[in-house]
């Protein structure tokens, strides 16, 4: 078995079953920079059970906030390298950590296969300021391939730097183990249905943070002009946030606000649950370098409305469902209009995955790309 070292920013649910294959494929040591994300905080004892590897991290360096972009410095990471000896690192994006031990790799251990994911969308990708700029330029001359979470993404990487290997690996979780959250919600299921009086409704979903570039006030606008003359309809917004007092004042404002639910935060079969609830899923972010949540949606077997800003957009077809702009309102609206026409009859069920491709199968590729 080859020998691994991965560093990461924190361990967070859509990412288990790409660590735990990684580390069931090599001699693996994973190393995070922190034990939760800034931007949303996981219950770490969940996410710890469904490892089957023991997480390392590094814990000594600080806080650094560039342009209101928050970054996590951890010393320590050339140590680990010096230490484990390995054959293949993989770091995370164009972090200035990363732009370090690609450069001590290529001086002092040539021999060692250095990778880095990065997880941004085609439209994040086209739009980065100066200093990402330089260090992508920087860290590209130097590694010996890219594992991006968008085909278009890919597209745009092998126009512009021809010379790097690169990959496509979506932020994708294994449908095997999901589906056993998924049987294991059932009763969180009949909870949700009998207290939001929800047997006869047609339900659109969204789940994630409540936050300014999600672009709620987009969809509860859209929605209000859908679904004022329909009593079956109801629109559940599943997380919390900055936003969440203003979001609820709107849909008073908008007068729709008898049929939005505002369910709070949830995880594991908590959240899960709330996929069997739901008719549609919807992500109308305007900024959204993937969006793990497309994936989960999809393998719960319920089609999916994603903005075409989101890198998950990749994900959907004629078959799943539909992508749209996140500023057209019409189009949203139209779409609406044809996937929530009827209430779904798998409530007491799970339906099949909706996904165009498996876990295995993407995971599969990986192991062979880093292998080369």
């Amino acid at each position: 078995m080859k020998k691994l070292l991965a560093f990461h920013p924190t361990i967070a649910p859509y990412r288990i079953d790409l660590f735990n294959n990684l580390n069931k494929r090599f001699d693996a040591n994973f190393y995070f920079y922190s034990k939760n994300l800034i931007s949303q905080k996981f219950d770490q004892s969940k996410i710890i059970k469904q490892l089957d590897f023991n997480p390392k991290f590094l814990t000594n360096g600080f806080i650094l906030k560039i342009k209101n972009k928050i970054r996590i410095i951890r010393f320590g990471q050339i140590i680990q390298i010096i230490k484990h000896k390995p054959e293949i690192v993989i770091c995370i994006e164009y972090h200035p950590l990363t732009v370090i031990s690609i450069l001590f790799i290529r001086l002092f251990t040539p021999k060692i296969k250095v990778y880095t994911i990065c997880d941004d969308s085609y439209e994040i990708v086209n739009n980065v300021g100066l200093l990402r700029k330089i260090a992508r330029y920087v860290s590209l001359k130097y590694i010996d391939g890219l594992i991006l979470g968008n085909e278009e993404t890919e597209k745009w990487y092998n126009n512009n730097f021809r010379e790097v290997n690169t990959i496509t690996f979506p932020i994708i979780q294994d449908e095997n183990r999901l589906y056993k959250i998924l049987k294991d919600s059932n009763t969180y299921l009949q909870k949700y249905i009998s207290e939001y009086k929800l047997e006869d409704k047609v339900v659109l979903l969204y789940v994630g943070r409540l936050a300014p570039e999600k672009n709620l006030y987009f969809l509860i606008e859209v929605f209000s002009y859908y679904a004022k003359n329909k009593p079956n309809v109801v629109l559940i917004i599943v997380g919390e946030g900055t936003e969440k007092e203003s979001l609820i004042r709107f849909a008073h404002n908008q007068g729709i606000h008898e049929k939005i639910i505002f369910a709070g935060r949830f995880e594991h079969t908590e959240l899960y649950a709330w996929y069997l609830v739901a008719d549609c899923f919807v992500l109308p972010s305007t900024y959204e370098p993937f969006g793990a949540v497309v994936n989960e949606a999809l393998i719960a077997g319920i089609p999916v409305l994603c903005t075409r800003s989101a890198g998950a957009s990749v994900l959907i077809n004629s078959k799943n469902g539909a992508t749209f702009d996140p500023h057209n309102k019409k189009e949203l609206e139209k779409l609406l209009a044809e996937f929530l026409i009827k209430k779904s009859t798998k409530r007491n069920s799970i339906s099949d995955s909706r996904m165009p491709y498996t876990f295995k199968d993407r995971m599969d590729g990986l192991i062979k790309f880093l292998n080369l």
